[in-house]
């Protein structure tokens, strides 16, 4: 079996038209890392801070108290003037400090304000209360008295509760703010994933591979009639495509992170991102309920929309973790695509005709499933889940759990499809 692969992938990659292509999907990378390099200057590694209300508030009920609120007040409203200095003059260390502290301190003032009952709608209130006592912040719920109205708007909360734990995370794992477009050796792979190959990974797949059919059409009358090979063609086949067309992808990948490993090192293997954790251990649809358009702010390497902010979904993952969950769905995407362009060229006399229907088809799947599209039908689009890092870390309605369960059973049934058009349709 080896050999037929090996013998496969050689004479993918001695094809000219297939050299041309490799060399047009490599310098369209490198243009496009430079683009982020430079843009990343420019961007800031998180939202500003979202400040303490004190609308609520009255004096009335007790102006001594009152005065001692205004106090904290002041104080955080100058940490936050230094901070925002800090993050000006890139003093790393100290913007991650004071972004814990006030964050810690919002949190807890949505909390305070609140009416909502703390066990059963505040997330990580335990940890929130650990990094208060261990920052030495103060406890902000003795000024409860003072509150004239209580909101059921908790929605606050979970922003300054995801911020508080990012930044504790970068300071006790001695790492500096990053943006979302920023590359080294540890992102440029979730950069290309999320930026090139929703769009290039088909039309790869399409052009590397429409011309299969006749060049395998010589062999195939002959294999196909050697006792036992049958039944094993169809998995030869896909292996040496899917191999094949795996090695133009995360090759010049794993060249990209070699050369950037001089320059900024791999520290940030674990640097952490905000992934929607019920999508991802489960089918899960994001609650757009109110939501008529979608504001995308960037934090850190994920780009959060105004409902992410907003929900407890959100946890933390390492970004090691997360390119390797991204790199199994491209994978497995790969292996969707090829056996779509497979079967249709098994049932398309003319080459061309099923290059055109496969690039059609994902088309109009991808024109029927945009960025931030709400409808439930399209969990069952195959193009909902062109991006798994979109998926992974809710940006898209569909979770990554959904993905990878729609994406296996359409790829099993085309696989099933294909060992029939080799018995029915070329034999």
């Amino acid at each position: 079996m080896w050999t037929y692969v090996l013998f496969n992938i050689k004479s993918n990659l001695k094809r000219k038209e297939n050299l041309i292509l490799v060399v047009l999907f490599i310098i369209s990378e490198i243009a496009l890392l430079f683009i982020l390099n430079t843009k990343s200057f420019t961007e800031s590694p998180y939202q500003t801070s979202l400040g303490i209300g004190i609308a609520s508030v009255s004096q009335k009920n007790d102006p001594k108290l009152y005065q001692e609120f205004m106090d904290e007040v002041n104080l955080i409203r100058q940490t936050i003037d230094k901070g925002e200095q800090d993050g000006k003059d890139k003093n790393w260390k100290s913007y991650c400090e004071y972004k814990v502290k006030v964050s810690v301190l919002e949190a807890q003032w949505y909390m305070v304000t609140s009416n909502m009952p703390n066990d059963s709608y505040f997330e990580h209130a335990d940890v929130l209360e650990e990094l208060r006592k261990e920052y030495g912040l103060p406890d902000l719920s003795q000024y409860e008295k003072l509150i004239v109205q209580k909101s059921n708007d908790i929605n606050l909360y979970f922003c300054s509760m995801q911020q508080a734990r990012y930044f504790d995370y970068l300071l006790k794992h001695d790492l500096t703010p990053i943006t979302y477009s920023y590359v080294d050796a540890s992102s440029v792979s979730l950069q290309i994933a999320r930026y090139i190959l929703p769009v290039v990974l088909p039309l790869l797949v399409g052009l590397l591979l429409f011309q299969q059919k006749e060049r395998r059409a010589k062999t195939e009358k002959t294999i196909l009639t050697i006792s036992g090979v049958k039944k094993k063609y169809v998995r030869w086949n896909l292996i040496s495509d899917v191999l094949f067309v795996l090695l133009v992808v995360f090759i010049p990948i794993l060249v990209y992170m070699i050369v950037l490993v001089p320059f900024k090192g791999v520290s940030n293997l674990i640097y952490p991102v905000l992934y929607y954790k019920p999508g991802f251990t489960g089918f899960h649809y994001w609650d757009t309920q109110g939501l008529d358009h979608i504001e995308l702010v960037a934090s850190g390497l994920t780009n959060m929309s105004v409902n992410q902010f907003t929900t407890p979904g959100m946890e933390l993952m390492p970004l090691w973790q997360c390119t390797l969950f991204v790199a199994f769905g491209l994978v497995l995407s790969t292996i969707f695509y090829v056996l779509l362009i497979t079967v249709l060229s098994k049932l398309m006399k003319n080459k061309y005709l099923s290059l055109l229907v496969f690039l059609v088809v994902l088309g109009l799947c991808s024109f029927a499933s945009p960025l931030g599209n709400m409808q439930k039908i399209n969990t069952f689009n195959p193009m909902s889940y062109r991006d798994f890092g979109m998926n992974l870390l809710g940006t898209s309605y569909f979770g990554y759990f959904a993905g990878i369960i729609i994406i296996g059973l359409y790829s099993v049934i085309l696989y099933l499809v294909s060992k029939w058009c080799a018995k029915k349709v070329c034999v």
